[in-house]
């Protein structure tokens, strides 16, 4: 940039074979159409990577805590049956 050479004659110049001077194809703009769409779309696919991970470490986490405190509590146990209970009675 800072250094050129001196161009050569006319002579020298119609021997050497050119660059081509094609235009480079330009992206398109893109409308909000289409930015809307991939927001949407990289916003799908962080979801789900994360849904990937939180799921199986929630679950970890569950099982670690009912390990800490010994089991399932009865009372616990007995309060989700009468839950269920009342769901299926509820829906007769």
């Amino acid at each position: 940039m800072f250094f050129r050479r001196k161009s050569a004659g006319l002579a020298a110049q119609a021997a050497e074979p050119g660059p081509d001077h094609a235009v480079p194809a330009r992206k398109q703009k893109l409308g909000w159409f289409e930015k809307r769409d991939r927001r949407r779309r990289r916003r799908k696919v962080f979801e789900e990577v994360l849904g990937w991970i939180l799921v199986p470490a929630f679950i970890y986490l569950i099982y670690l805590g009912v390990k800490s405190i010994g089991g399932i509590p009865k009372e616990l146990i007995d309060f989700g049956n009468e839950l269920i209970g009342l769901a299926f009675k509820a829906s007769h």
